[in-house]
């Protein structure tokens, strides 16, 4: 079959028919990846999503707040996000923050640092690009009168909390032992729990009618990097007279964060930590991603479940709030920001030595490992350890389901075999990764 040559759109704006170079940032110059896929499909899809959402739900959004001033502030919300959706299609320059935006110091700082040929959507970083949509998207509402609250993907998320795999997860969690083995079953559950990632919709594990243990150890054969045992050693041979803390860098709200509350508490119950510290996004981010309502919300929606297994789960946990052993950590802005991690002593020094604090520290999900990656084509062989470009304020891991195209610490030849099965197989989710690195202290 010919070849045909480029399209009007990829002319215009300097877009190349091939796929990502290596050691190359990844980006939507490249036509045959998936940054360009997501700039050119799915973020315009998302994006039409919140207005159909806020058209649909005016009435009830306006009764929730404040009458006919919301009815007016959803119109402009629109006609920006509108606005925002042109821009984004047809390449435009990223603009700076001139609201009433808390972080906008840090966004113009980052976006004033930009090279000009490297400062609009397709020719920027992806990491970038997708950053600032979500950021500006948020923008609008913040600026608001009645608005500022509002969180356009939150009823989504509910959804995800309301699957029966949460149901069928709480019904297997029988008595668990403290050993290596039962550990790894548990971050392989949580592992596969980042499959329900409401910005790719991927259905089979997010409803399975069977055991979810069962289900995640027939998986097996798709982790491709398994350092449990590494993880495993890092707890259980943990300092016990000091204070063993553990940080969860969150990702989605529902079924995943109830796999991420299923592992801290058998982290707690077996002492393997003594508190646990959870960091939520301070923003409606990337569709699914865990904020302090989504936080809280998932307490209570637990505790008054008519199920009892989840009922006495979420007293449970909640007493744990209480107590001081979970604790949501302080918003902090740089998790919605558009640095990678190993810029974070430049900064946030005052995050990264919080981190420091922590035992282990676990970054959960795709945007988390590409912020750790820095959004760059790796070689798939490449060591975690120089991919990460010197961030290691303490032990670290990644628990992540593969749904871009980097990665890195894979054997030799065992990408190139699943190219040849299939040529999409980085943009599914039916792979992961359980990595770790030792802190350099």
């Amino acid at each position: 079959m010919e070849h045909s040559g480029p399209s009007d759109f990829e002319r215009k704006y300097d877009i190349l028919d091939v796929a990502t170079p290596r050691h190359t940032i990844l980006s939507g110059r490249y036509k045959r990846s998936f940054a360009y896929y997501t700039l050119r499909e799915r973020l315009p899809v998302i994006l039409t999503n919140i207005i159909d959402s806020l058209t649909k739900e005016k009435d009830e959004i306006a009764e929730k707040y404040e009458g006919e001033k919301t009815r007016e502030e959803i119109k402009t919300v629109v006609g920006h996000i509108s606005k925002l959706k042109y821009q984004l299609q047809t390449d435009k320059p990223f603009e700076k923050f001139l609201g009433i935006e808390q972080d906008k110091e840090m966004w113009n700082i980052f976006l004033e640092a930009l090279p000009a040929k490297c400062a609009s959507f397709f020719q920027s970083a992806w990491l970038y690009s997708e950053c600032y949509m979500y950021r500006r998207v948020f923008s609008f509402f913040e600026n608001t009168e009645t608005l500022r609250h509002h969180d356009y993907f939150f009823k989504q998320k509910c959804k995800a909390l309301e699957i029966n795999a949460v149901l069928n997860l709480g019904k297997s969690l029988r008595s668990t032992e403290r050993d290596s083995k039962t550990f790894s079953s548990l971050l392989k559950v949580n592992l596969w729990g980042n499959k329900c990632d409401l910005s790719i919709i991927i259905p089979t594990i997010c409803d399975p009618n069977d055991n979810v243990f069962e289900h995640c150890s027939t998986l097996d054969d798709h982790v491709l990097v398994d350092d449990s045992s590494r993880i495993w050693k890092c707890l259980d041979s943990a300092d016990q007279s000091k204070c063993i803390t553990v940080d969860f860098v969150l990702d989605n709200a529902g079924f995943e964060f109830y796999t991420d509350l299923i592992l801290a508490d058998y982290l707690l119950s077996k002492k393997l930590a003594h508190k646990i510290r959870f960091h939520t996004k301070p923003m409606p981010w990337f569709v699914s991603d865990v904020t302090p309502v989504d936080f809280h919300h998932t307490f209570e929606y637990l505790e008054k479940h008519s199920s009892s297994h989840l009922s006495v789960q979420g007293r449970k946990w909640k007493q744990y709030l209480a107590d001081g052993f979970f604790e949501m950590a302080a918003v902090n802005y740089f998790w919605s920001s558009p640095y990678e991690y190993y810029k974070m002593r430049e900064v946030d020094m005052d995050l990264y030595n919080y981190l420091a604090q922590a035992q282990l520290v676990i970054f959960k999900g795709d945007l988390n490992y590409r912020k750790l990656l820095g959004d760059k084509n790796w070689d798939p062989t490449e060591d975690f350890l120089i991919c990460l470009r010197g961030f290691q304020p303490t032990n670290i891991c990644t628990l992540r389901t593969v749904k871009a195209d980097l990665i890195c610490g894979l054997e030799h030849g065992k990408a190139e075999d699943l190219f040849r099965q299939n040529p999409k197989w980085m943009e599914t989710g039916e792979y992961g990764v359980i990595q770790f690195m030792e802190g350099s202290k």
